[in-house]
């Protein structure tokens, strides 16, 4: 069983990244201070979320508080340790990093990505940007207990640590993993122990950790929650618990908007989509499109978190319904639910042959909707809660998939970022819904 150790300053911390692994499947606990944690609890969980409290301390108690932690924790066994530092960069960064890796020794080095893509925080030749503002002139310069000065994620490490510091441009990044990986080995040849690496998207984290994988150097990951979630999946097996931790997404919407907004999905969310010939739906071989459609999803989904069925890559793409209609000798809603019944049977399939692995849907488009509850055999949808105004979170009503969470929403229903906050919204309603081995 993988054992990771996630070192936080405050409890928020700890509950942020430690939610990001109980959707993978890890078991997750948060504790509010070492004297807590026995070898037996150890024992019962696969992530182990501690604060230290030490935020605003002085940076010699922060540095032991965490030292002490590290230690405990070291001597159970941890596959991977994780630093978890604010998302603006408060408090001892320096001394705390430090304190781990005078714990782990010298042939550990910690790996700093202080991007949090879907939060608005990513870093560019070794800036941090808060919603393409600099950390410095953001809110947390203004922190009345831990004021940031500073923009730079380097120099803000320096300022406490004792170690050698090198960067990761995003140039590099953009590279992929083998070029990340090349760079990370040069970096500590010239003995930096600390290395802050940029990033701006989700497949950023992504490949970072890859290249971490790669060179096979012991690394800490210190960060905000999400690098942390990227190397547990890549560094380590699978925790022997499915959770429906994933979400299958149904978009019949073609509007400008909605493909803004899965644009930022794809870069927020470790993502694919498929794309299903609306035309073909249409027509007479439509059951082999359907099958097509589902055979790739299907595939695909031991790899990505968030799949999704789609019927558009541009908008040269969008069908002109009123000739085709015409065409066949149909009238125009008829088409149009000729479309929505393919999405709807390939979601239908995708549900029935993938085991109970994705455990939340989110259905964009009303008639596509409608459409993919008759074919799930719900009799409704048990509103909960709007996410957003005009999305609406609750749960299948009947049929074989009961209970199941879902979110709709319409193509002309918010701003860009709208779809990607239903889906962070999603998981963390199934991060604790579990499939045992």
């Amino acid at each position: 069983m993988s054992k990771i150790v996630i070192i936080a300053d405050d409890l928020t911390g700890a509950n942020a990244t430690g939610v990001l692994l109980a959707r993978n499947g890890y078991r997750t606990g948060t504790f509010l201070s070492l004297d807590q944690i026995t070898k037996e609890l150890f024992d019962s969980y696969e992530v182990i979320s501690l604060t230290t409290d030490s935020r605003a301390l002085a940076m010699q108690d922060a540095r032991s508080r965490v030292q002490v932690s590290a230690k405990a924790m070291a001597q159970f066994g941890v596959d991977l340790f994780s630093k978890r530092i604010d998302s603006t960069l408060r408090g001892n960064l320096g001394a705390e990093i430090d304190a781990i890796l005078d714990v782990l020794g010298p042939e550990t080095i910690a790996v700093v990505v202080a991007a949090f893509p879907s939060s608005g925080r990513i870093t560019v030749g070794g800036y941090l940007m808060v919603n393409s503002v600099p950390l410095e002139k953001t809110f947390a310069a203004k922190d009345p207990k831990t004021p940031v000065d500073k923009s730079i994620v380097s120099e803000i490490i320096a300022q406490q640590s004792k170690y050698q510091i090198g960067l990761i441009r995003l140039e590099t990044v953009l590279q992929g993993a083998d070029r990340i990986g090349h760079e990370l080995t040069d970096l500590v040849k010239e003995g930096k122990r600390i290395i802050v690496v940029d990033a701006a998207t989700q497949e950023d984290l992504n490949n970072i950790a890859l290249g971490v994988r790669q060179t096979g150097i012991n690394a800490v990951a210190v960060d905000p929650g999400p690098f942390t979630e990227a190397m547990a999946r890549h560094l380590l097996p699978e925790p022997c618990r499915h959770p429906g931790k994933k979400v299958l997404m149904v978009v019949g919407s073609v509007t400008p908007l909605v493909r803004e907004q899965l644009k930022d999905v794809e870069l927020n969310f470790d993502s694919h989509f498929i794309y299903a010939d609306a035309k073909t739906l249409i027509g007479d071989n439509a059951d082999s499109e359907i099958d097509r459609v589902c055979t790739e999803v299907l595939s695909k989904v031991n790899d990505f978190q968030i799949l999704g069925v789609r019927t558009i890559k541009s908008e040269g793409d969008i069908l002109n319904i009123e000739d085709i209609a015409e065409a066949i000798q149909m009238d125009v809603d008829q088409v149009s639910e000729k479309i929505s019944s393919g999405l709807a049977k390939i979601a239908r399939k995708v549900l029935d042959r993938s085991s109970s692995i994705f455990g939340a849907l989110y259905t964009s488009g009303g008639d596509t909707t409608v459409a993919v509850c008759h074919e799930v055999g719900a009799a409704g949808i048990e509103v909960k809660d709007e996410v957003i105004p005009l999305a609406a979170y609750g749960r299948i009503i009947g049929g074989p998939y009961d209970n199941t969470p879902i979110i709709t929403k319409g193509g002309l229903v918010g701003e860009n970022n709208a779809v990607s906050t239903c889906i962070d919204y999603l998981l963390t309603k199934i991060s604790n819904e579990y499939h045992g081995c």
